[in-house]
């Protein structure tokens, strides 16, 4: 357990300076003050023990109706659709939810899934743009990566999200779910620099 949460741990802290990276896109700030919700894995490459060789582990944080955003509950994801090209370079991605449609499909999945054509949400790619917001109005999920070589869509196949409460029992220090995380009624102070870093790009202030 202490090896996991010390896991948990540094996937956080990954997140965190995924943000700020983030923080520097021409336009990003201005998308995350429309989002719902953001999934950040910071190294997303490839391995045998992820679905489809390829894959990462990471935190998803959501939007509370006070604005600041809540603890972060962890996932993995693998597949194919989000890929390294040949030559690629592992780094981090991110997924900026931008509908409720898209905050309740990864809230409330509580085993793997998969986010493919049948899903029904729409997915862009960042574009480095300031505009992006209106060029895609009715977008539920914005790609963003930060690794040459790495790319996000959906047109390549499934990609498969697990929840994964291993690692949300160790860093939470007891039995809990997504739902309970995402809604904050469990507490990690050590998430503090994360959920600050997302305040100073594009929500209320830390809470």
């Amino acid at each position: 357990m202490a090896d996991e949460a010390q896991q948990a741990q540094s996937e956080v802290d990954g997140a965190t300076v995924a943000v700020n990276r983030m923080q520097a896109e021409p336009g990003m700030a201005a998308l995350l003050r429309s989002a719902k919700g953001v999934l950040v894995v910071p190294d997303y490459g490839r391995g045998a023990y992820f679905i489809g060789g390829q894959g990462g582990r990471g935190v998803l944080l959501l939007r509370q109706r006070s604005g600041a955003w809540s603890q972060p509950a962890f996932y993995s994801l693998g597949g194919a659709s989000i890929g390294l090209q040949a030559g690629g370079e592992a780094g981090p991605i991110a997924m900026v939810l931008m509908t409720n449609t898209a905050v309740n499909r990864f809230r409330d999945n509580t085993s793997t899934w998969q986010l493919g054509a049948s899903t029904g949400l729409t997915v862009v790619k960042y574009s480095g743009e300031q505009s992006i917001i209106t060029a895609h109005p009715n977008a539920d999920i914005v790609m963003w990566s930060g690794a040459k070589g790495l790319y996000g869509g959906i047109s390549a196949g499934a990609t498969y999200i697990t929840p994964d409460s291993s690692l949300n029992d160790a860093y939470y220090h007891g039995l809990v779910t997504n739902r309970q995380v995402l809604a904050s009624a469990v507490r990690n102070r050590q998430s503090a620099d994360l959920r600050e870093a997302l305040a100073g790009a594009g929500g209320a202030a830390y809470r």
